[in-house]
């Protein structure tokens, strides 16, 4: 019996500390991540919001022509279009025409549902993913999954309201690690569980109870 106790204490510690070095390796990783082919055009930019400088990248990727569309999900239902085009400060004009904007994601997965539902309007096959470099890795593992036709290029960026030697990018990591970690999970075994746990679909709230992040 103490035998069977050492033996599964032995295998929590391992776990535990394999649990903790792959922490580290998923926060370090977001700290050095850089924008995968930035000269690279794309047919669509996709801009997730909810963190400073996303939105301002997004509208500097497409005012450089490097898609014909900008396509923002995750919008709060009160912002305008125009409000959008009114962030954007930069030397060069943005084109005429073509910024889109998604209103019902609430959730990384979320935003890749509304995002997978637009592209099958398009004639899309390759599209910039824009957020921060701590959400990349499960912003990926969302995209592609849903999206495996796709050609997606990652383009973190630094929020500078999530730096390293601030304590809100480890807690933040520490929490999108975790979110990963269950959703690789329930990708794993998903034929084996039920689909309310794998698939949450969009189900749009009363605006009044959104609470969505800065742009």
């Amino acid at each position: 019996m103490m035998a069977r106790i050492k033996s599964f204490g032995g295998l929590f510690k391992l776990l535990f500390w394999l649990w903790v070095a792959g922490y580290l390796y998923y926060a370090l990783a977001g700290l050095f991540i850089q924008p995968q082919r930035p000269n690279q055009k794309t047919d669509a930019i996709v801009v997730l919001t909810g963190g400073k400088g996303r939105v301002h990248e997004g509208l500097e990727l497409f005012a450089y022509d490097k898609a014909q569309t900008l396509y923002i999900t995750g919008v709060h239902p009160d912002v305008k279009r125009s409000e959008i085009r009114e962030m954007w400060d930069g030397d060069r004009l943005l084109p005429n025409c073509c910024i889109i904007l998604g209103y019902e994601a609430r959730t990384t997965q979320q935003n890749a549902t509304e995002t997978k539902a637009w592209l099958a309007k398009q004639d899309y096959n390759s599209i910039r993913l824009v957020t921060g470099n701590f959400h990349m890795k499960r912003a990926l593992q969302e995209f592609k999954h849903a999206m495996p036709d796709v050609k997606i290029y990652a383009h973190p960026i630094e929020q500078t309201d999530f730096q390293a030697n601030q304590g809100r990018y480890w807690t933040m990591s520490f929490s999108e690690y975790n979110k990963a970690l269950y959703r690789w999970f329930s990708l794993s075994f998903e034929q084996f569980l039920p689909s309310s746990v794998t698939n949450l679909q969009l189900n749009p709230q009363d605006p009044s109870k959104y609470t969505p992040g800065p742009f």
